[in-house]
């Protein structure tokens, strides 16, 4: 069968109890040790429920909201008074959203592969099963370990299963190079006795590609400004190794259909993604679908990231809401999105697209722009929604949610090998990802080479969760950040003539703090003061 995320209901929550310090959870989706651990194929089972804790983005888009990416109407005020104006508190942190505040999330996730751990060796099965299974669970701690050092630095590396009467007293935080290195070690483990790839019923499933791709993103980032005040190279000369292990196993090529990447899940650009079917369907183009449609429109693109798509030529048309003056550049402000980097028509609804047979309205009056469903920027998601497919409540969608694919792998690559000094190197591969869609090359050198890379990132993975990660692990958020989010006003003036208006959305301040996030006050005070808080709260 094709890997499904499963709650398993009939075997699962037989142990459904937690308290409210997250490190000492019993998780909702445990197992009976008396049945689990004495079975194989319930063992399996539970193993395949821990990949719920790989959050998609379908489910919530709040790293695209928080990266300034998108905006929900309905979510401004929450927005501006949170993030947008640096008001983040470890008092108010836990009540923003769970995949916001991934900790614990993280530390039930954790505590059930701790109970795993505590267990395999004991299960009546062969050690090819036992050791198939160790993997999957290295690699889905790698992955979770992972997401907390991105947003809280180095977290407590915990590795037994806590109980309902273990006391948290003492608890402290690992270094980042120790939480790294934790990592690398699973990771490892997971590359050396996982298939390469995973295809047909195992799609979904880990794999060695998978560790490796994920290995190539946290050498990346550790070799990053945020992590690496000291520039070592041989951090960036590790990342460029994983990076490189990726695309030398010719397992993968680049897609020819940008839209079509994110719809078709058979695609060859793919390395590991969370998989859908209709009975087990994300919710992603009902929510984010156009209001025309009967979607409600969540997700909304801001005219941050539609500045960034660069002009046909390669120019980029707006800068910090400045026009360009570039005098290669053909911005017209009365017809804004002609020639458009091609990433912009597949990714955008903007005024006039075409959806389905009929023109994206998003002015007053217009079928896009009614009552508290109205996009507040002017503009409306498309890069994962599928016009051929009825936008509504009960309409499955089964499109993947991707983690890695080999265009990250191209950028990561290049990034690497600017740092190390082959610039050569990273221009070919940021040209290979700009030549698919009949992008010009860049030519650029130093620095303003090293700006290139880094805006192809903004383009190419665009609402994909990275971008909030990426201007902080480089240190640019204090720029990226402080720029207030912008939307257009559409005014419809007849005749097939409209004016669009600038406005600022949202204002937002920076403060260095918010490189990473606060660890809620209970969770601090659960571990007698022992649990450090992150810097600057």
């Amino acid at each position: 069968m094709k890997y499904k995320y499963i709650a398993l209901l009939t075997i699962i929550m037989l142990l459904g109890a937690c308290k409210k310090d997250i490190l000492d959870i019993t998780p909702n989706d445990r197992i009976s040790s008396s049945n689990v651990w004495s079975d194989p194929t319930l063992a399996q089972l539970f193993v395949n429920a821990q990949y719920n804790y790989l959050q998609d983005g379908f489910s919530t888009g709040d790293m695209q909201y928080f990266a300034g990416e998108c905006l929900i109407k309905a979510d401004l005020g929450n927005y501006q008074s949170t993030i947008g104006k640096a008001a983040l508190t470890p008092d108010n942190v836990n009540s923003i959203s769970g995949y916001y505040y991934y900790w614990n999330t993280a530390y039930a996730a954790i505590n059930n592969f701790n109970t795993f751990f505590s267990n395999i060796n004991s299960l009546p099965a062969t050690d090819a099963v036992k050791n198939q299974l160790t993997a999957e669970v290295r690699f889905l701690r790698a992955f979770v370990y992972a997401k907390l050092i991105w947003n809280y630095g180095g977290v407590p590396i915990i590795t037994k299963p806590f109980t309902l009467t273990e006391t948290l007293t003492g608890v402290k935080r690992n270094t980042y190079d120790e939480c790294v290195a934790y990592i690398l070690d699973d990771l490892n483990f997971a590359i050396a006795n996982l298939p390469g790839q995973q295809t047909g019923a195992n799609l979904g499933r880990a794999s060695a590609d998978a560790a490796t791709a994920l290995k190539a993103r946290v050498l990346l980032y550790y070799a990053s400004p945020l992590n690496n005040p000291s520039n070592v190279q041989q951090r960036w000369q590790d990342a460029s190794d994983a990076a490189l292990a990726v695309i030398n196993s010719n397992r993968y090529s680049l897609a020819t259909d940008y839209h079509g990447l994110f719809i078709d899940g058979a695609n060859g650009e793919i390395i590991f993604g969370k998989y859908f079917s209709n009975a087990n369907s994300s919710n992603i183009g009902y929510y984010s679908g156009p209001q025309g449609n009967g979607g409600l429109a969540q997700r909304a693109p801001t005219q941050n990231v539609v500045d960034a798509y660069e002009m046909t030529n390669g120019v980029i048309p707006v800068i910090n809401g400045v026009v360009n003056p570039d005098p290669k550049n053909t911005y017209d402000p009365k017809n804004p999105y002609l020639n458009r980097d091609p990433r912009f028509y597949a990714s955008v609804l903007y005024n006039g697209a075409d959806f389905n047979g009929r023109p994206f309205e998003p002015y007053l009056g217009g079928t896009d722009f009614q009552g508290n469903d109205a996009t507040p920027t002017g503009y409306g998601m498309l890069k994962f929604i599928d016009p051929s497919i009825p936008v509504s409540a009960t309409t499955p969608y089964t499109n993947p949610w991707i983690f890695f694919r080999l265009g990250e792998i191209y950028l990561n690559y290049a990034e690497a090998q600017y740092n190390l000094g082959n610039e050569d190197n990273g221009r070919l591969y940021i040209n290979k990802i700009r030549a698919r869609v009949n992008m010009p090359p860049i030519t650029e050198t130093g620095i303003a080479l090293a700006n290139r890379i880094i805006h192809e990132r903004q383009v190419e993975m665009a609402f994909e969760g990275t971008w909030y990660n990426d201007v902080r692990r480089l240190k640019i958020a204090p720029q990226t950040e402080s720029q207030p989010i912008q939307g257009f006003i559409v005014t419809n003036n007849g005749n097939n003539n409209f004016t669009y208006t600038r406005i600022n959305l949202l204002t937002r301040v920076w403060s260095d703090k918010l490189y990473f996030l606060p660890i809620a006050t209970q969770e601090v005070r659960s571990s007698g003061n022992s649990l450090a808080q992150s810097p600057g709260y």
